[in-house]
C-alpha cells in the first residue's frame, strides 16, 4: 500500500511504498555509513532534500574543492568518479574522522562495484558502506506515478486513459515520468480529447 509521505519540504512530495520502504527507515536509523541507490527518476534527490532538511545535514551535488566538512553529509551524485582520487580522499576524510555520509546514486554505479570499475583504494572505501536500493514499480506504484506527475502538469484524465497506457510500457520509474508526458502530448495533439483508440494507435505506431 502506498501513501503520500510529507516531510514538512517545500519540496515535492514522495511516495512513500514498499519499493522505497527499506531507503526510509534506514534513514531514518542514522546509518553512519549508507549508499541508496535506485533507478533513474526513482525519487532519489527528493528524498535526499527531505531528509536533509528534516536532520539538518550537508547536502551536495559535487565533491568539495576542501575537505574541512565537519557535520553529517549527503552525497547526491548519480555517476561516482570511479578513478577519480579525490573521491578517494573525500571518502577517507569521513570515515578517518567517524562523520557520517550518506551516498545517493545510480544502480549503475554500484553495478560498477563488482566489475573492478575503481581505483581499488575507492572501491575498499566503498565495500565500509551499507547498501541499500529502490526498486522498480510495481503496477499500482507506477499508477500513482503516472497520476503525480500528471497533476503537477494540472492535467485531469480518466484513470483507465492510464491504465490503458500502462499496457504499453515498461514497468520503471522513467517510464512513467515519459507516460505523463504522451499523455500531455496527445491531449495537446487533439484538442484535449483523449481515449482508448487514441492511446492504442499512438504506442502501434511506435
Amino acid at each position: 500500500m502506498q501513501t503520500f509521505l510529507n516531510l514538512d519540504s517545500s519540496d515535492e512530495e514522495i511516495i512513500l511504498s514498499s519499493e522505497n520502504d527499506s531507503v526510509i527507515q534506514s534513514l531514518k536509523k542514522r546509518i553512519k555509513y549508507l549508499i541508496i541507490y535506485g533507478p533513474r527518476k526513482s525519487g532519489k534527490t527528493s528524498i535526499a532534500n527531505n531528509f536533509s532538511n528534516v536532520f539538518k545535514t550537508n547536502l551536495i551535488n559535487k565533491l568539495p574543492n576542501d575537505l574541512h566538512i565537519k557535520k553529517e553529509t549527503y552525497l547526491d551524485l548519480n555517476n561516482l568518479p570511479a578513478k577519480d582520487e579525490n573521491f578517494f580522499h573525500f571518502l577517507q576524510h569521513f570515515i578517518s574522522n567517524n562523520i557520517p555520509l550518506t551516498i545517493f546514486t545510480s544502480d549503475s554505479s554500484i553495478e560498477n562495484l563488482s566489475d573492478k570499475i575503481y581505483l581499488p583504494d575507492i572501491e575498499s572505501r566503498l565495500r565500509q558502506f551499507n547498501l541499500c536500493n529502490i526498486q522498480n514499480p510495481n503496477k499500482d506504484l507506477l499508477l500513482k506515478l503516472i497520476k503525480k506527475y500528471l497533476f503537477l502538469k494540472s492535467i485531469t484524465v480518466p484513470e483507465q486513459i492510464i491504465i490503458e497506457v500502462m499496457n504499453h510500457i515498461e514497468r520503471t520509474y522513467l517510464a512513467a515520468f515519459e507516460a505523463a508526458k504522451t499523455i500531455n502530448h496527445l491531449l495537446y495533439e487533439n484538442n484535449h480529447n483523449i481515449n482508448l483508440s487514441l492511446i492504442r494507435k499512438y504506442y502501434e505506431q511506435l
